[in-house]
């Protein structure tokens, strides 16, 4: 049976199921005529790794107002080359950076941030108006910052259509009343989320507390933010953004895509960078803000990446969501888009070593159903070099045995949702777009959790590509992950298959993003804590986001009645 007629068939068996949920799944397809991968322009004509890393510039408040310290960011355009053999790129950043500057917050110090939009009226990229809140009359250039992982106010949240144009300013209000976490902001613009950010709009926010600053972590010029991108450029160095479709061909000039992956490795707006550091112990706070990618991380001692991996061992302290209960030692870790880590790596006996960040994820990811890779694969992203002495005296640090974490008991859970992930595709198996319970983000919310509630969400994926799964306001646990039958499935029944599996140790402690495989249902629990209002949860590739795999949830007073 050809691929045609395989899809013709699974789209027959779908239309006699009653479960309109899964009526535009997207099948698992064979591609008998893949396109070559092109050759990247630049990443075979860029040395590597002989520019620094850069390290984002630590913003301070300007005073206080209303009680609480008081920041101004503006978002501009601007340039700089992102190679030193590069010409200057235009790019868009809070503050004229990329990443935008790092916010250092304390636990129960309040701060207010006038956000104020400076930028062109002319977008960087063209403008897909057939997408949902980007059509006309809406503006082409729109923003509107989201403190990811934040529990705030809904109208401090950054809703995606409380969006603003330039020439004006709103002022969020974050009240910092959670534990220590590398929270992270960017924009989140309604139907133009993934151009803002590819464009440059995004920074690190880390909230700190009395508890983390008593461990004596490697703090100062020994703890380093890793922000982790990739994109393409054109022959003139320029950002060219160009999304594909699951076969690899390239959307329309200025149409929507499913996917985006970048031919070059970016780490803190620099490419194939690297950092000089001392023979001690480090603290690398990653984030992958990456549109679509996942990294799939580890520490390479070879010299060459198609040698047989060397693997240093790094320890794993912390999520999303602030530290976990006890140190995981690793030598690999995957991130998806939004995902966080907070890694210690002891340098301390690689005195002279060169060491590389290295990853070997798929794009698309985990891309079980393709023949062979049809996008650039990104083995190298940095360095770094042991070349520099100790400079200072090494401060011993301790991390607790064990740092309790405040329980999620599922025995007070209350109510349990489902969330279906599907792909609208047409005739030729092209998406057109991404889905949760069939609905777009325009349909209006169905899901009302009460204030201080324990609820079990559980996603299931019928789409060939993991989804890292996003809710605003809150942070979560998870679970399990466990597959599902589905043959049943079309007929209307969720039955699991296999055992379910407990999260990996990196993974166990507060989350906001997590991420749900094809055919596995991913089981959270969620306490609604903070704030009544609107909000929204969505898949944080930002592709997916953008043309519907984005719902709004309502949390409501608990003493409303049941939705």
């Amino acid at each position: 049976m050809n691929a045609k007629s395989r899809r013709d068939f699974l789209r027959s068996c779908v239309a006699s199921v009653s479960l309109p949920l899964l009526e535009n799944r997207a099948w698992p397809q064979v591609h008998p005529k893949l396109p070559a991968i092109p050759l990247p322009y630049w990443s075979t004509r860029l040395e590597r790794f002989i520019d620094p890393l850069p390290i984002p510039q630590r913003i301070h408040p300007e005073g206080k107002r209303g009680g609480a310290l008081f920041y101004r960011v503006r978002m501009r355009e601007f340039e700089k080359p992102l190679h030193s053999q590069l010409p200057p790129a235009k790019l868009w950043g809070y503050e004229g950076q990329c990443p935008g500057p790092l916010f250092e917050a304390m636990r129960g110090v309040p701060i207010s941030v006038e956000w104020a939009n400076e930028l062109p009226k002319q977008h960087l990229f063209p403008i897909d108006t057939h997408i949902h809140g980007a059509a006309s009359p809406a503006p082409a250039v729109r923003t509107v910052p989201h403190l990811h992982g934040s529990r705030t106010d809904s109208r401090s949240d950054g809703l995606p259509e409380a969006w603003f144009t330039p020439g004006h300013s709103v002022v969020f209000h974050y009240p910092n009343d959670q534990q220590a976490a590398p929270l992270w902001y960017h924009d989140h613009a309604l139907g133009i989320t993934r151009l803002n950010v590819y464009a440059g709009l995004s920074g690190f926010y880390f909230l700190r507390d009395g508890e983390e600053l008593r461990m004596n972590l490697p703090a100062g010029d020994y703890e380093i933010p890793l922000v982790l991108q990739d994109r393409t450029l054109d022959k003139h160095g320029q950002l060219n953004y160009c999304p594909t479709y699951d076969d690899g061909t390239e959307a329309a000039p200025g149409r929507w895509g499913p996917q985006f992956f970048g031919e070059l490795p970016i780490v803190n707006d620099a490419i194939y960078p690297r950092l000089d550091v001392e023979p001690r112990r480090y603290r690398f706070r990653l984030l992958n803000a990456a549109n679509s990618r996942f990294f799939h991380l580890y520490l390479n001692l070879a010299g060459k990446p198609t040698d047989v991996p060397k693997l240093a061992t790094f320890y794993q302290i912390g999520s999303d969501g602030g530290l976990l209960e006890a140190p995981v030692p690793l030598q690999r870790i995957l991130l998806g888009p939004a995902e966080r880590a907070d890694l210690i790596v002891d340098f301390s006996s690689l005195e002279g070593k060169i060491i590389t960040l290295s990853n070997d994820a798929s794009a698309p990811y985990p891309g079980w159903d393709l023949l062979r890779e049809i996008h650039p694969p990104l083995l190298e992203l940095m360095q770094f070099r042991v070349v520099l002495p100790l400079t200072r005296s090494v401060r011993a640090f301790t991390m607790p045995s064990s740092i309790p974490l405040p329980p999620v008991d599922p025995a007070d859970e209350v109510v349990t949702r489902d969330f279906v992930l599907s792909q609208r595709s047409d005739a030729q198996g092209k998406a057109l777009a991404m889905l949760i319970n069939n609905k777009g983000y325009d349909d209006p919310a169905t899901v009302f959790p009460k204030l201080g509630s324990v609820e079990k969400w559980r996603f299931i994926n019928t789409t060939d590509d993991s989804h890292p799964m996003h809710v605003h306001l809150v942070q979560f646990r998870i679970v399990e992950r466990q597959g599902f039958d589905f043959g049943a499935f079309l007929r209307g029944k969720l039955e699991f298959v296999g055992q379910p599996r407990p999260p990996a140790p990196g993974e166990a402690g507060w989350k906001d993003t997590a991420i749900v495989n094809p055919q596995e249902v991913l089981t959270i629990l969620i306490r609604f804590e903070g704030y009544e209002g609107k909000y929204v949860y969505h898949c944080h590739v930002a592709e997916h986001e953008d043309n519907d795999m984005m719902r709004p949830f309502i949390v409501v007073s608990a003493g409303a009645k049941p939705a």
